[in-house]
């Protein structure tokens, strides 16, 4: 476990719902969650990552679809993407303040960091239960290839 500060607005209002650029939040992070232990990721569970672009810069989206799952991008509505094995689809909350798989696909589960467990800083939001995956996001998910999420 450790802490890491949240910068941006791709996650609100899961992560930094106060449109003010001064307050991020510090969010508790699960390490644990690297390498066998990736595994235990579920869609839905927000997650920092290493850039697919760019090793210095770290992510922090949620998981939408995992290995075998299709999903329909926002940006090609009448297409889909199987997420190949290894590899799982992020989005951000707020998608079109979002840099995330819908601009460079799936990502590999290796460069996934860690999950983040609650806010504890602001003190405000401390222990706050983070959102699970947003319903307007289910019917563009196909859970192994099958049926649609929201069926």
């Amino acid at each position: 476990m450790s802490l890491q500060m949240i910068k941006g607005r791709s996650m609100q209002p899961a992560l930094n719902p106060d449109s003010n650029r001064l307050k991020n939040d510090v969010v508790l992070v699960d390490k644990t969650i690297r390498g066998m232990m990736s595994s235990r990721l579920k869609r839905g569970d927000i997650v920092t990552f290493t850039s697919p672009h760019d090793p210095d810069c770290h992510l922090v989206k949620r998981i939408i679809a995992l290995p075998h799952d299709c999903i329909v991008p926002l940006s090609s509505p009448d297409s889909y993407v199987r997420i190949p094995n290894g590899q799982c689809w992020v989005e951000g909350d707020e998608s079109f303040h979002s840099s995330d798989s819908n601009t460079f696909g799936p990502i590999p589960i290796a460069l996934i960091d860690a999950r983040v467990i609650t806010p504890v800083w602001p003190l405000s939001r401390f222990g706050t239960r983070l959102p699970l995956l947003p319903e307007w996001k289910k019917p563009r998910i196909y859970p192994n290839g099958g049926p649609r999420m929201s069926e």
